[in-house]
């Protein structure tokens, strides 16, 4: 049984396996990376046995492949592997090809990985980093990460277990197939389709060398850092090489890991780069010259910029007192006063039952929270029974405790949902401000239930007042410490503190990252030497009159500390416009409408000391200036922004800024996707990341306007509105012409692209200069999801969705499940005068309600007919919340306005692109009882043809591939199988053998045989032969047209031949084994043949044909993959009118069907092999491979056979148990009727 270690793959994506149809094994070399677990006398039975397995299918398969290494399974369990979860053994790894899915799922404990690292004796043995960079740099991005996650060890910050992580990540992101041509006007292509596969090699042999430099380091206990050079290694970690330094870095890299060229240029990423690039195919297959590289280098690369920097995370959390208030509940006796002199008495005797229990009650809960006297809890019972309130004394005393009692509940309840929840894996202990309570009188407008007449009351409520706190913890937060709450420890984890209101003295904890939350009053808070947040949740209103009170005094000590300023406006009435925060000088200020430059403009908030970075989490207008040291500043409003010296990084989070200067250093901005307009000054003299928090097909341009770079770009959801972002004085402020004085902008998209703006050297007028960029790091572009035949799918509420609809899917439906601010672009392979009809359809629905009826719009779609094809949109709109229609004589409210749920954008194979917009019908028709009464209605409207265009053009986009499966060179099966949701079309590349492909319902792939086109380099000497096994489809249409290759609901890319090109060939082999022959230069499909593993001849020779068999013209068939058990040589053919076989080369000869026997069976005709040998392997001790090798001949033998009855496999399963030492209650599943046959087809 398989251990349970983790959550299964992130990627549920099983996609293609590949197995064999002839039985081989991978040879065990000298070269095979082969270890076992290092202490052997820690294991466990269960271990030991799942190790015997391991190594009986190492024996039996020989190791597995994986790229250029060549592994055991025993080796990746000595490294704490699990699949999927579950820990391997010799059932999840029981074939010799390794499937996409299991290196997508694999994972290896690093305390294991570092283990056998330090144990490897040759100093120059570099298969262990190899193997796993080959894993990683092969996996998809959706992948779970490599290296598994272990949550009972914590790691430090710097360590190996980090600097591991951090590369096996960033080998996963590489993907030398990524490169696809770009739609975006204002890309530079030919200079990107040079720096892409130059920066793509660059990163994958910095990361390479980085691994096997940390194998160094581990070996010799060194630091990381003096053995490779780190910083080289953690800049291509994070960028493929855009920066100006890129030519010193690659040299740099280089010469550090000369040696380790070779080995790279031997993996499997390194191999498929060259493939596809001309100039890193030369750094890699031939002898490397530094000085030529260099020039390459710098001939790519005239770019600059920096590494794109992490993205800063930081989160406020409060808790906030919940109020206190009491209810009481009036129980009314309807129906009793209809039931005579019984049932009144039945009601007063409720009445009386109830008031005594409630009186009961009362009392014991005010004795919850104070003490009664004897003559008290007589008194307070007597008043209760009666409804009336205890006297004022006692009520004031109860309403102070319980409130005390239940705030203190709370905050407590509180501090542990967050320790255990949110706060579990940062934070160890949370310590509340001390607290009072006090009582205030409110005075509300309420009526006389009985009388009806309306009057003020008067009311007493608690209400919360924090208190003066002064606490020291520098050595620790213990249960001493005032209001502390903690939880499991650990070194790594913080301290929160929720100071409120009051003047405070707190000293944070020293040796741990601490959260100060403070509000109002005067405080005195001091961090530690860890990184300290300070964050101010209280009003910043000073009432008329009232004394300015004394600045807060915030130190945070020797880490990186932050202050968050959360803090509201208040009620006060000298309104501010914002914050002044100087962190060179020290001090934080609150500005009013006064002007800011005098003294009375302005009041100090806080002094600061030791504080690196600021947040304000509102807008308004801000001053912000850094220090002359490295600060992080996130602006939400329309502020100023003057950086300092230093590396900064500075967020933009609002819509307009004034302007934000990072001042000397380099420096990174990121700026997120909201309508306005944004400012940036940079010197030049640094490099300069900026991050645009949108795809980069929003970007409309690259303008250079009066020396300045402006970039504009719209949005999905709103064609008037843009984002402007604008760089001042790239160039020199001189008379024309104007010389480039900024070259060190790089520029990252949220998908993922760096981009570097194409600057001419000299501006020659002030016109508006359009330029372009060049793509420097390839991201994750928009790759439509492909949406299968009559299928439905909910469209994601979180994020943008892209979808492709064939122009050979009939039906398919999308379903908005809530209302979203995202956008899904919808990709339809059709021009727009192919669009015969638009079909809104409607649901509307009355609510009954007292000041009458209410009419409401439900889920309303539209559906999008292409003459007999259809794609329906579900859900794309409903009623807003606002009534917009009102008949006066009935009452009748109609919310008749029409509410977008989801932007869906359409765009046509022509290029046009349209936003879909239901008609919102005449309010009238809800009004009216004659079309809506009370039951609710739906109905349907032809709608327009004349879409709505969209103002920004949109690309149509095609599906992508995937990174393609390789078939090998020798027969091969593939098994498909359809994933939830298809993000490309599956690749196969043959290699000039025969394939068997087991076909899928709903699956796009693509076929290929790279190295049978003309300009292939080596040429195959012929092309692949693909028999697709379309049984499992049932009854099928086989269509073809324009290289397109449609087979039920399968859709298949076949290659596009040019001349002298070798011609694949394809047969499509349907139910009861018809072979059609697909002719895709004459396109078309006949039936050519029968295939003798899916051909069952009627055992009754009067019997009627089946269907399949019946409608063939032909007779007589060739019959493939079917043989003669005594090895005649020829081929064999089947009449189906005769019932007879027939022999070419003796065609006198009688054969029956016993005589024959199937050929070319691949692992999935032999399941029945597949399910004993898990059966042999699961007993202890498991069957050892001769044995295994014994049993799949003779399932073979079995599976080879035409004809199998039941007895037969009884009397088969009987014979082979004594054999394999199986038992019988093994094989009951035997006993099931058809169950074999099912099994091996």
């Amino acid at each position: 049984m398989a251990q349970l270690i983790a959550p299964s793959s992130a990627t549920d994506d099983r996609g293609v396996v590949i197995s064999d149809i002839v039985f081989q094994a991978n040879e065990h070399t000298i070269e095979t990376l082969d270890f076992k677990v290092a202490d052997q006398s820690q294991l466990n039975p269960e271990h030991k046995h799942r190790q015997a397995q391991l190594e009986v299918v190492d024996k039996l398969y020989g190791p597995l492949q994986i790229g250029s290494v060549a592994v055991t399974r025993s080796a990746l369990n000595a490294l704490g592997a699990t699949t999927d979860g579950q820990v391997l053994n010799g059932e999840n790894s029981f074939f010799r090809i390794a499937s996409r899915f299991f290196l997508d799922s694999l994972q290896f404990n690093a305390a294991d990985v570092e283990t056998h690292i330090k144990l490897t004796a040759d100093a120059n043995d570099y298969r262990l980093p190899t193997l796993l960079f080959e894993i990683a740099s092969q996996r998809s991005r959706a992948a779970r990460p490599l290296l598994r996650a272990n949550l009972a060890v914590q790691t430090e910050a710097g360590s190996y277990h980090n600097i591991l992580e951090k590369l096996l990540k960033s080998a996963q992101g590489l993907d030398p197939h990524q490169f696809a041509q770009t739609s975006l006007n204002w890309v530079n292509k030919t200079k990107s389709q040079i720096l892409i596969p130059t920066g793509l090699g660059l990163q994958a042999f910095g990361i390479y060398s980085g691994l096997r430099g940390l194998q160094d380091a581990i070996r010799n206990k060194d630091d990381y850092q003096t053995l490779f050079n780190g910083a080289s290694v953690a800049a291509e970690v994070a960028s493929l090489g855009v920066e100006a330094l890129v030519t010193r870095q690659a040299t740099q890299m280089i010469r550090a890991g000369q040696r380790s060229l070779g080995d790279f240029a031997k993996t499997t990423f390194a191999t498929r780069l060259a493939r596809g690039s001309g100039l890193i195919a030369s750094v890699l297959t031939l002898p490397f010259d530094i000085v030529s590289a260099v020039d390459a280098f710098k001939a790519a690369a005239n770019a600059s910029g920096k590494a794109a920097t992490d993205h800063y995370v930081s989160a406020a959390l409060s808790v906030t007192s919940a109020a206190m208030t009491l209810t009481i509940g009036l129980a009314a006796l309807a129906g009793f006063s209809s039931a005579g002199p019984v049932g009144l008495a039945a009601g007063l005797i409720l009445v009386v039952g109830s008031q005594v229990w409630g009186a009961i009650r009362q009392v014991d809960e005010i004795d919850d929270y104070i003490t009664l006297s004897a003559h008290e809890r007589l008194r307070t019972g007597w008043f209760a029974f009666w409804t009336i309130s205890p006297d004022d004394d006692i009520q004031e005393r109860y309403t102070l405790a319980k409130a005390t009692a239940e705030h203190t509940r709370q905050l407590r309840a509180n501090a542990l949902n967050l320790l255990k929840g949110p706060l579990k894996d940062s934070t160890e202990a949370i310590v509340n401000g001390r607290f009072t309570v006090e009582l205030e009188q409110v005075t509300y407008n309420t009526w006389n239930w009985w009388t009806g007449e309306k009057y003020q009351a008067t009311n007493t409520r608690p209400k919360i007042k924090d208190s003066d706190d002064w606490i020291d913890a520098r050595q620790g937060v213990t249960l001493e410490t005032p209001g502390a709450v903690i939880e499991a420890a650990a070194e790594h984890k913080g301290i929160r503190w929720y100071i409120g209101g009051g003047n405070d003295t707190v000293f944070g904890v020293e040796n741990k990252p601490n959260v100060f939350h403070y509000g109002s009053g005067v405080k005195r808070l001091r961090g530690g030497a860890k990184d300290d947040v300070f964050v101010f949740e209280g009003s910043t209103s000073i009432a008329p009159g009232d004394e300015v009170p004394a600045p807060n005094r915030l130190a945070g000590g020797s880490g990186n500390d932050t202050l968050i300023l959360a803090g509201n406006p208040g009620h006060g009435q000298v309104p501010r416009l914002g914050y002044h925060i100087d962190l060179e000088a020290g001090q934080a200020s609150i500005i009013t409408q006064e002007d800011p430059k005098s003294e009375s403009g302005q009041h100090r908030h806080a002094l600061l000391e030791g504080i690196e970075h600021v947040e304000i989490l509102e807008g308004g207008t801000h001053v912000i200036k850094g220090s002359a040291g490295a600060n992080i500043i996130k602006s939400r409003g329309n502020d100023l922004i003057e950086a300092g010296a230093g590396d900064d990084r500075i967020f933009i989070l609002g819509g307009n800024n004034r302007n934000a200067d990072g001042g000397p250093g380099d420096d990174a901005y990121v700026i997120a996707h909201k309508p306005g307009h944004v400012s940036i000054t940079e010197d030049g003299m640094g490099s300069s990341v900026i991050s645009l928090d949108w795809r980069a097909d929003l970007i409309e341009s690259w303008v250079i306007e009066q020396g300045n770079l402006v970039i504009t770009s719209c949005f999905d959801g709103n064609d008037w509105e843009s984002r402007k972002v604008t760089l001042n004085n790239v160039y020199a402020d001189t008379d024309y012409p104007r010389a480039l004085q900024n070259n060190r902008l790089t520029f990252t998209t949220k998908d993922g692209f760096h981009w570097v703006p194409d600057l001419p050297e000299t501006l020659e007028h002030d016109s508006p200069l359009v330029i372009e960029a060049v793509m420097v790091q390839h991201g994750i572009p928009r790759n439509p999801a492909i949406l299968n035949d009559r299928s439905e799918r909910w469209v994601a509420h979180d994020k943008d969705t892209s979808y492709y609809v064939s122009r050979l899917i009939e039906f398919t439906t999308l379903k908005v499940r809530q209302k979203s601010e995202y956008c899904t672009t919808l990709h339809l392979d059709y021009t727009h005068s192919e669009l015969t009809r638009v079909e809104a359809h409607y649901n509307a629905y009355v609510i009954q309600e007292d000041g009458g009826d209410t009419v409401k719009y439900g889920e309303c779609g539209l559906t999008l007919d292409f003459g007999s094809r259809r794609v329906v949109l579900n859900n794309l709109a409903r009623s807003d919340e606002r009534y917009s229609a009102r008949t006066k004589t009935s009452g009748r409210r109609a919310f008749s306005a029409l509410d977008s749920q989801h932007t869906f954008i359409l765009i046509m194979r022509d290029g046009a692109s349209y936003r879909l917009a239901i008609p919102t019908p005449d309010p009238a028709r809800l009004l009216n009882k004659g079309f809506i009464d009370k039951d609710p209605v739906q109905w349907k409207t032809q709608a327009p043809l004349s879409l709505t265009p969209t103002r920004k053009h949109y690309a149509f986009l095609q599906p992508l591939d995937k990174k393609p499966h390789p078939m090998g060179n020798q027969a091969t099966c593939a098994m498909l199988t359809p994933a939830v949701e298809q993000t490309g079309i599956e690749v196969l590349t043959g290699q000039g053998s025969t394939y068997l492909v087991h076909l899928s319902p709903g699956m796009t792939l693509r076929l290929t045989t790279p190295g049978a086109l003309a300009g292939a380099n080596p040429r195959l000497p012929q092309a692949s032969t693909w028999e697709l096994d379309a049984t499992r489809l049932g009854e099928v249409e086989i269509k073809l047209a324009n290289n397109l290759l449609q087979v039920g609901t399968t859709i298949l890319h076949l290659p596009a031949y040019a001349e002298d090109d070798l011609v694949d060939q394809i047969r499509v082999i349907t139910a009861q084994g018809v072979v059609h022959a697909v002719d895709s230069l004459f396109e078309r499909v006949y039936v050519t043949a029968l295939d003798g593993r899916y051909f069952s001849p009627p055992v009754d020779p009067e019997a009627a044909l089946p269907p399949e068999l019946s409608r063939l013209a032909s007779a007589q068939l060739r019959v493939s993959n079917m043989a003669l058990k005594d090895g005649s040589p020829g081929s064999l053919s089947y009449h189906l009118k005769a019932r007879q076989w027939t022999l070419d080369t003796d065609e006198s000869r009688v054969i029956a069907a016993t005589s024959l026997r199937k050929t070319n069976l691949c692992d999935h005709h032999l399941s029945l092999y597949q399910d004993l040998a898990r059966e042999g392997l699961s007993q202890n001790p498991p069957l050892d491979d001769e044995a295994l090798r014994l049993l799949r001949e003779q399932c073979v033998k079995w599976a080879e056979g035409t004809t199998l009855n039941k007895s037969l496999m009884l009397a088969q399963a009987i014979a082979l148990s004594p054999t394999f030492g199986l038992e019988l209650p093994h094989w009951r599943w035997l006993l099931s009727p058809g169950e074999i046959v099912s099994r091996q087809t």
